[in-house]
């Protein structure tokens, strides 16, 4: 039933590279060296399904065939192409999760809810069935360094943006959670596997996407998200939208009463919704902000800063009492881990984003607030920026997965600002920490994603 990893105690990069390792942990110094990835030393089980007349034969799918030990046999196409995809789903999914597998303590605290709705959504819908499997591809592609792999995932991807374009346009499948799941994971593909390049943008796919998002939305109105997998994909997604409404610095409609209501009729908020909720109002401070700037009248001008001002105070004020009840126990690493646990990635989930949005507002207030004037602080920044890098030793963890993710880009983005701004005077340490880290090539697509989402900001500063 199940494949036993080889004798070999070198990492799992190292044996594919067919390379000498050094046996250090949690990275090994030959991958360190070598400014590659180390993909840990954990070999996670394949499993195979036989049978007692087939016992010994390893069965893998490729392009229609599976490769058996007595050769390759021929399969009827149906059977062929849903082993193909069943062999690179389930792979994803290993890459994807924490530690190769979901942990529902994770998946219900933090992202990961909208893999059950997928799962069950998938099979009945083919737009969302192309969307997750070029997702598969392209995940397994990177991680083995295939290029044939990665443009097959590339070129399934684009054909379902094409199908989904028409699935759009009817309004019953539509409306559905399945499509509404795979436009959801379109932006997430984008996020991870776009390109950039003279006439598409990286960041601007991904926004797209969201604003499509919200527009399914807001025509199923917040009612139609109170239970079941509508609720559990809304809830899952709202992270993202939010973001992409910061970026564009325009109001965010989930920042409305009714979306911060209704969809919870029946459900209790987690730690992580009430964080919503807060970082939710900020795109509207920014757009009040760019209004204020750009205001010719003085007087209407002082009005609308001092509109800003008391909005970022009851912010400070709602971050002070979500971390009074609601933030988790979370020890801030020192280095990185051996291993992570569930509490450490919800720990360190919630707390960088709640870090980053305390950053944002104060550093706004500040900015704001007459220099004469003396500001009692609630918050110290610096402390802040530095707890969200060391929080870096987490998100750069082999066993991090796919997943990490979620947990990277805006805490990232936030750290990236503030530490430039400060000066290379402070947080000394920490500009060392956070250089060594985003050269770790688990994070490059993140690295790319924030790239092309300021293209103003070169990462070389922090050398």
């Amino acid at each position: 039933m199940v494949g036993v990893p080889g004798r070999s105690k070198a990492c799992v990069t190292c044996l594919k590279r067919k390379k000498r390792c050094d046996l250090e942990k949690p990275f090994c110094g030959t991958c360190r060296k070598a400014r590659v990835e180390c993909a840990g030393y954990f070999r996670p089980r394949i499993f195979i399904n036989n049978t007692a007349e087939n016992n010994n034969s390893q069965q893998l799918v490729k392009k229609g065939r599976i490769r058996s030990n007595g050769g390759d046999v021929a399969l009827p196409r149906e059977l062929a192409r849903s082993a193909y995809q069943t062999k690179y789903i389930d792979l994803f999914w290993r890459l994807y999760f924490p530690n190769g597998h979901p942990s529902p303590t994770v998946v219900n605290a933090t992202a990961g809810g909208w893999v059950d709705a997928t799962q069950d959504l998938y099979i009945s819908e083919s737009v969302l069935k192309k969307t997750i499997l070029a997702l598969a591809i392209s995940g397994v592609g990177r991680q083995e360094d295939d290029k044939s792999l990665r443009e097959e995932g590339s070129k399934l991807y684009a054909n379902s943006l094409q199908e989904l374009t028409v699935a759009l346009k009817d309004p019953r499948r539509g409306l559905s959670d399945a499509i509404f799941t795979a436009v959801r994971l379109a932006g997430f593909y984008e996020s991870v596997y776009g390109t950039n390049d003279r006439e598409i943008r990286q960041a601007r796919g991904w926004q797209a996407h969201s604003a499509g998002v919200i527009a399914l939305l807001v025509m199923r109105t917040p009612y139609a998200f109170i239970s079941g997998h509508s609720h559990r994909l809304f809830t899952d997604g709202r992270a993202h939208l939010i973001m992409s409404c910061l970026r564009g610095r325009k109001r965010c409609v989930l920042a409305e009463p009714e979306w911060k209501m209704i969809p919870w009729l029946q459900q209790e908020k987690s730690p992580r919704d009430y964080l919503l909720d807060i970082i939710a109002e900020l795109s509207g401070i920014f757009e009040d902000l760019d209004v204020m700037k750009t205001c010719d009248n003085p007087f209407e001008k002082e009005r609308l800063k001092q509109q800003v001002i008391d909005s970022l105070l009851q912010m400070q004020q709602d971050l002070a009492t979500w971390q009074a009840l609601h933030a988790p126990d979370y020890e801030i690493p020192t280095k990185v881990p051996e291993e992570v646990s569930p509490q450490q990635v919800i720990g360190c989930h919630l707390m960088t984003s709640f870090w980053a949005t305390v950053i944002v507002v104060v550093n706004n207030f500040q900015t704001l607030w007459e220099p004469a004037r003396e500001i009692d602080p609630i918050f110290d920044l610096d402390i802040c920026c530095g707890n969200i890098i060391r929080s870096f030793y987490i998100i750069i963890h082999p066993a991090m997965g796919i997943f990490r993710t979620h947990l990277t880009t805006y805490p990232m983005t936030v750290a990236i600002y503030y530490i430039r701004e400060v000066g290379p005077q402070r947080l000394v340490e920490e500009r060392r920490i956070l250089a060594d880290c985003l050269c770790d090539p688990a994070i490059a697509h993140v690295r790319q994603f924030i790239n092309s989402m300021a293209d103003d900001m070169p990462f070389e500063f922090l050398n």
